[in-house]
């Protein structure tokens, strides 16, 4: 008795625990190239179920994008018939955490750079990730744009519509201090300054379109430094007025003191720069 093989299926699963997404990356496709891809071919499904939905088949010689799963499970199944044979495919999974550990980070350097999950490759579906850039004491903050580029809405009406995914960035905490700006599409942002000492960004993806994401340097600065010119009236109880007026409590500058007479300053002691 003679036993012919006619086709080839091969199912492999990658299971994670919730929480978490699979990101897919071809590296080689060797295999029977057909138009439609119906002799020998490569399919990844999204979950584990046999009518999951397929986010890519694939049998061209030409390595297809990054492929996200929405969920903590992928199906990669290859189908191979008689007729032709090839080195077969290589890929690559790499996984990423979508809680708190993945998405939340603080930087407190002088200097650095902050990028989107898995940049410069697509970014991850349904993120919800915030960033924090913590100053020291007088110190500004400038955050410049590299590179940008966001799933586009487009219906979008005005700049900051965004509905699907987008980038929010805040001169201080998240939702309680004053929003500079929301982001999405290709358009790079403006050159950012916080004078407020932290910067936060909130970054949302939604499950359905990813793009290549943004890559952004900050630089933590000196305030800037300018005279004060304060004349004092009297001594006790303190009293004072300056040009240009300020907030004693925020002041940042050097003081030009001059007395009023009869007042004058007999020695001066604990003054630092």
């Amino acid at each position: 008795e003679t036993c012919i093989l006619t086709s080839l299926l091969v199912i492999s699963f990658i299971y994670l625990l919730q929480g978490y997404i699979v990101q897919i990356v071809l590296l080689i496709i060797l295999i029977n190239h057909h138009l439609t891809c119906r002799y020998d071919f490569i399919e990844i499904r999204d979950g584990t179920l046999e009518n999951a939905d397929v986010l890519g088949r694939h049998c061209s010689n030409i390595a297809p994008p990054p492929i996200i799963s929405s969920g903590p499970a992928l199906q990669i199944r290859f189908v191979s018939d008689y007729a032709h044979q090839g080195a077969g495919f290589s890929l690559r999974y790499e996984i990423y955490k979508t809680g708190s550990e993945f998405c939340f980070r603080n930087f407190s350097s002088p200097s650095g750079m902050i990028e989107s999950p898995g940049f410069p490759d697509k970014y991850p579906h349904n993120l919800e990730c915030s960033y924090m850039i913590i100053a020291p004491p007088l110190m500004d903050i400038t955050l410049t744009f590299m590179t940008f580029d966001l799933e586009n809405d487009p219906l979008q009406v005005g700049e900051g519509d965004c509905k699907y995914d987008w980038l929010d960035v805040w001169d201080g905490l998240p939702q309680v201090s004053p929003l500079i700006g929301r982001y999405c599409g290709t358009k790079i942002p403006p050159e950012i300054r916080s004078s407020s000492g932290l910067l936060s960004l909130s970054f949302h993806t939604d499950m359905a379109v990813a793009k290549d994401g943004f890559s952004a340097r900050y630089n933590m600065t000196h305030k800037e430094v300018s005279d004060c010119d304060c004349l004092f009236t009297t001594l006790y109880p303190p009293s004072w007025y300056c040009r240009p007026p300020f907030k004693v409590s925020e002041a940042l500058c050097r003081l030009v003191i001059r007395l009023s007479p009869p007042l004058s300053i007999s020695s001066v002691s604990n003054c630092s720069t």
